[in-house]
């Protein structure tokens, strides 16, 4: 069994005392129990009931965010309350951090076809197209197949006029917006599109005949409500890269990545999760991902589907194989790396990946990650 230990100061109290100095903590603030846990960065579950009732002792990190909150000094409230500092070794084995190998299976696909070309030639061109040089790809690429999943994720086609829409989380996907979808937009098509803030949201609008056939009448991605898309049959080819590059698109745009606290370690444990109001298109995605020898835990409710999967192998796994393209999840990734550095070690649980930083795209150019090379574009 792979096991990892791990050193991490924590703040013991001799019985009671801990209770009651964050009863003191919470009365001090005058804050809820919400309010508090969120100015100290956990969670609230943890604050009110783990170290309120004893139930776990106190992360030095989590002590030193209390004291400074309240303005106090360590050697003071160490002394009032009995409590000391100690470094305390935590053993984790496999099974708790993910690493089961069933859950690094081999790629698989089963899809057959392995033409890449697409006819263009039924697409109409509006005036304004011709005037904006347009220029529509002729093959499904990486970037082609990258664009479909965003798209899937963040983008509308009217089922009524010529508009397309592709809009983020104004808040934290400007930067990917700018710096990847943007240069990505005039690489696929030549265009230059107009980034703006709407009233919740951050991207853009464009009205284009040639645009909007493209996507219908070639790509085969369904106008109207998103209820209803699905995987388009274009992509259903023997072609890790491009099916790697779909899923990327996807999950960058609806998907998230977030870490779980657990066994005294403060947001280690990651999930990347995927929700969609169409189910049909979590199970094709959930059907790809086992392709790719992923381990999808995929559920559908009655107005949508999810797809979550855990573990540090398969966030490594993730990463070489599919990757990131958002600069937030990529930040997520880099602040996790740095804060638990041995836990992002190869040759771990059975997976010897070696694991990459990569920089998002810059204006004039889109970079894929190291595992999307020129093979079967």
């Amino acid at each position: 069994m792979t096991i990892m230990t791990i050193m991490q100061k924590r703040v013991f109290f001799s019985k009671g005392n801990q209770k009651n100095f964050i009863k003191s903590v919470k009365e001090k603030s005058g804050l809820g129990w919400g309010e508090l846990a969120k100015k100290l960065k956990i969670n609230e579950s943890t604050l009110s009931k783990s170290y309120m009732f004893e139930l776990a002792s106190i992360p030095y990190e989590v002590f030193l965010r209390i004291i400074n909150l309240l303005d106090q000094k360590e050697e003071e409230i160490l002394k009032k309350y009995n409590a000391k500092i100690e470094n305390e070794m935590i053993v984790i084995g496999r099974k708790v951090l993910g690493e089961q190998r069933k859950i690094l299976g081999e790629i698989n696909i089963t899809f057959k076809n392995t033409n890449l070309n697409l006819d263009n030639s039924k697409v109409n061109y509006s005036l304004i197209d011709k005037k904006k040089d347009i220029i529509l790809p002729n093959k499904i690429t990486p970037e082609l197949a990258e664009e479909i999943g965003i798209h899937s994720g963040d983008g509308f086609l009217s089922a009524k006029r010529y508009d397309y829409r592709l809009k983020g989380n104004q808040y934290d996907e400007k930067e990917y917006y700018l710096n990847y979808i943007k240069p990505l937009f005039k690489k696929l098509y030549n265009l230059d599109i107009n980034l703006k803030d709407f009233k919740t949201s951050f991207g853009f609008e464009i009205t284009s005949k040639a645009l909007w056939e493209f996507k219908t009448k070639i790509i085969g991605i369904k106008s109207g409500n998103k209820e209803y898309i699905t995987l388009p049959e274009v992509l259903k080819v023997n072609n890790l890269q491009i099916l790697a590059s779909f899923i990327r698109g996807l999950f960058d745009t609806d998907g998230s990545l977030y870490f779980k606290t657990g066994y005294g370690l403060e947001k280690y444990y990651p999930t990347i999760k995927l929700e969609l109001f169409s189910k049909k298109l979590i199970l094709e995605v959930g059907e790809i991902l086992k392709m790719l020898g992923f381990n999808p835990n995929v559920y559908t409710r009655e107005n949508y589907g999810i797809i979550s999967l855990n573990g540090i192998g398969v966030l490594k796994k993730w990463e070489k194989m599919i990757g990131w393209s958002s600069q937030k999840n990529l930040n997520k990734l880099n602040n996790w790396k740095n804060k638990y550095p041995k836990l992002n070690e190869k040759n771990y649980g059975g997976c010897s990946l070696t694991v990459e930083l990569r920089p998002v795209a810059s204006e004039t150019r889109v970079r894929l990650p190291p595992s999307a090379s020129k093979k079967g574009e």
